[in-house]
């Protein structure tokens, strides 16, 4: 992008790892709707970090960027959901960032209902789930249970759906978070929550994954996440006492 030249209004941020069979639908998906919905979102970028895939996805995207101007491909080493995320969010040139994923659960039809939300005066415009009793096993819906409930008992912050899509203001997505795991997204719902700001909560579609391995209910992520919560109870509970007191 040249100096002269103005930033997209919208950047459509997704990581990919492995998702060779799913990527290019995708893109194509969000790249048709946002063409359809031009009268309100007349410039935009689709930015997709491959973080480390060892499949064809890698190849897919740069083949798809050839022939879709508006796709721009980020390679980097495995860093895992956080690391493809952040720089996802990084390489935004946005002046708002919507964030979604490349495995098809979620229809890019969505963006539309998310952004009359985020037009009528929110600053963070959160998807909720709302049939992820038909699609997640009853393993992954206790973890997405816990997942949301902890950050209200200690936080006193209602997230909705932490993990799902989101549309904010580019400010939301710069916050500088303590978190280093899957966690960070709800640290970036309190923050948003604690900063003032106006939050939105939106039904969307979701749907099972077709391909692909699910990775975000593994061991490690359940790990880290318990360690970011005890973190930012650290750094933001005080507060919490000083604000309620």
């Amino acid at each position: 992008m040249s100096s002269a030249e103005a930033p997209p209004l919208l950047s459509v941020v997704m990581p990919a790892y492995n998702e060779g069979a799913t990527i290019e639908s995708v893109i194509r998906e969000h790249a048709a709707v946002l063409t359809r919905m031009k009268g309100r979102i007349p410039t935009w970028e689709i930015v997709c970090v491959d973080d480390g895939s060892e499949d064809d996805t890698g190849l897919r995207l740069d083949h798809l960027a050839q022939e879709l101007p508006q796709l721009r491909v980020v390679h980097q080493r495995n860093q895992g959901i956080f690391g493809a995320v952040s720089r996802a969010y990084r390489e935004a040139r946005g002046g708002s960032i919507y964030s979604t994923a490349s495995d098809g659960q979620w229809p890019a039809e969505n963006l539309e209902a998310m952004y009359a939300a985020f037009s009528a005066g929110a600053d963070l415009v959160i998807g909720v789930r709302t049939n992820r009793r038909e699609v997640y096993t009853l393993w992954r819906r206790v973890i997405s249970f816990f997942f949301n409930l902890m950050p209200r008992i200690v936080f006193g912050v209602v997230l909705a759906d932490a993990g799902s899509i989101k549309l904010g203001k580019r400010a939301v997505f710069e916050f500088e978070l303590l978190s280093q795991s899957p966690f960070f997204e709800a640290e970036r719902i309190i923050r948003t929550h604690r900063s003032g700001l106006k939050i939105g909560c939106v039904p969307i579609q979701f749907l099972p994954r077709a391909a692909g391995k699910e990775k975000g209910a593994s061991l490690r992520n359940i790990l880290g996440s318990l360690r970011d919560l005890l973190i930012c109870f650290r750094a933001y509970g005080g507060q919490r006492a000083a604000r309620v007191n």
